[in-house]
């Protein structure tokens, strides 16, 4: 697959979404779908009233709703009426609900089959209905807005889906500069000979034909470059076949273990289309590898030098994600000087998915002050936030023959250790925080009510949006 075949998948007029709308009454739609209050989401009532399709699907108390359930219910709904191939849906739908609404239906009409070559998209008109839509441009705003949203989250949708023959490293960084170019951002894709030194990153990705690469899109705010900096890495794992202690025969879903980086260009993405501005310079670091198996790759019991000197005997290759992101932390705080604030974000441990499961993103920081912003946040956006207790004591992680090892012996507590690996490379006295979305991603794409199986969650591009 080209680069331009790859930029088109990315835009929504090629994705197959319906139209959205507002309209102040059903009139003329062949179905509509009615939210019942104080009913259980499961009960649904589906009857013909004066030919018209009626699909009553209970939502919960009206009190309780917010940015996650309103979004997951019109997408459901979205679905489950679109199932009929309509030309027209009805949605009644709040004003308070609009934006949600709209980020809901357009997640969920995302279609798989748009990787086929012959599939032609087909969606139906989609009303949001209520009689405060008589005067339509303050609702026509709420439901652009949530398109934007949906948009970012579906670009991190379509790249985790591509497997690793179409979207592999130089590809992909290829797409990258690309889509900053799109958008009018500043793009470096830093040149090898910079990146020599820095062992962790380029060890990564020695069992593949493809070296390492770091790629890092600049943000200013309207006032220009700011005294003090922001740094956002994600990582961008192509496919983890777990190097030579392989994954087998848990590797099917490892095309997406790039999705923090995704996450990363979804909310760029989001931002330029909103007209955000960041609060001070931000440098959106994405680090780029496929740790892969042949004669060359990493063996356990190397030991690697990192970019800041620090030296990490490996003990799992298959915990290389953490590698990738402690150099790109590395060529941060050698380069950007200024960086005050780091955070990561990262499909990154199983730990996480076992503490956690699919509900929320597991999280590390050092800033109470960060832990409460972005748990209201998580509320907020529906993209729902656990932090982890910050504690030196579940640091484990020396090593007899080098400074640290990537990986302890012991596995307990895993996602908080692999924050802590983190932070030995973080400037002292510089913020951190670390997000895990190994689950909360849904990485084996395997569908729910509200959206196909095909794609991940699109988890985080609003949080980090915020």
């Amino acid at each position: 697959m080209t680069k331009e075949q790859i930029l088109a998948l990315l835009e929504p007029k090629n994705q197959g979404l319906p139209m959205l709308k507002s309209a102040s009454a059903a009139t003329g739609y062949p179905v509509f779908c009615k939210p019942v209050f104080d009913e259980k989401p499961k009960k649904k009532r589906h009857f013909v009233q004066n030919s018209q399709l009626i699909m009553e699907m209970g939502i919960g108390p009206k009190k309780e709703m917010g940015a996650r359930k309103i979004r997951r219910w019109y997408g459901e709904a979205y679905l489950a009426a679109a199932a009929g191939k309509p030309d027209k849906i009805a949605m009644a739908c709040p004003p308070s609900f609009l934006k949600y609404a709209a980020v809901g239906v357009h997640m969920a009409a995302l279609d798989p089959a748009m990787l086929k070559p012959k599939w032609k998209p087909s969606s139906p008109e989609v009303a949001f209905v209520d009689p405060a839509y008589k005067t339509p441009a303050r609702a026509e705003t709420a439901i652009r807005e949530g398109e934007i949203v949906a948009e970012g989250k579906n670009l991190m949708r379509v790249l985790g889906a591509l497997p690793d023959n179409m979207l592999n490293v130089p590809a992909y960084a290829s797409v990258i500069q690309a889509l900053a170019k799109r958008w009018g951002i500043k793009c470096e894709r830093v040149p090898k000979e910079k990146l020599k030194k820095y062992e962790l990153l380029n060890s990564v990705a020695f069992g593949s034909r493809y070296p390492s690469e770091l790629l890092i899109l600049t943000m200013e705010p309207k006032s220009g470059k700011t005294k003090k900096e922001t740094v956002v890495i994600g990582k961008g794992i192509c496919f983890d076949s777990g190097g030579l202690m392989t994954k087998a025969p848990r590797m099917k879903y490892m095309k997406e273990d790039m999705a923090g980086s995704a996450a990363i260009l979804g909310a760029i993405l989001t931002m330029r289309k909103l007209g955000k501005t960041v609060k001070e310079t931000t440098r959106f670091m994405v680090a780029l590898a496929e740790n892969l198996i042949n004669e060359n790759a990493t063996r356990p019991d190397d030991i690697w030098k990192a970019g800041d000197g620090q030296t990490v005997e490996i003990t799992n290759t298959d915990a290389e994600g953490r590698l990738v992101l402690a150099d790109a932390i590395c060529y941060a705080k050698a380069n950007f000087k200024n960086a005050c604030r780091f955070f990561t974000i990262a499909t990154l441990t199983g730990s996480c998915i076992q503490t956690l499961g699919q509900i929320y993103t597991g999280a590390v920081t050092n800033t109470s002050a960060l832990q409460k912003q972005f748990e209201k946040i998580g509320r907020e956006t529906g993209d729902l936030v656990h932090f982890a207790p910050w504690d030196m004591e579940y640091d484990d992680l020396d090593s007899p023959v080098a400074d640290t090892v990537n990986q302890s012996d012991d596995k307990d507590a895993g996602w908080i250790k692999a924050a802590l690996f983190l932070n030995r490379f973080i400037p002292e006295g510089a913020q951190f925080c670390h997000f895990d979305i190994a689950g909360s991603v849904d990485m084996k794409e395997k569908g729910n009510p509200w959206r196909r199986k095909g794609f991940n969650s699109g988890v985080c591009v609003e949080l980090l949006t915020r």
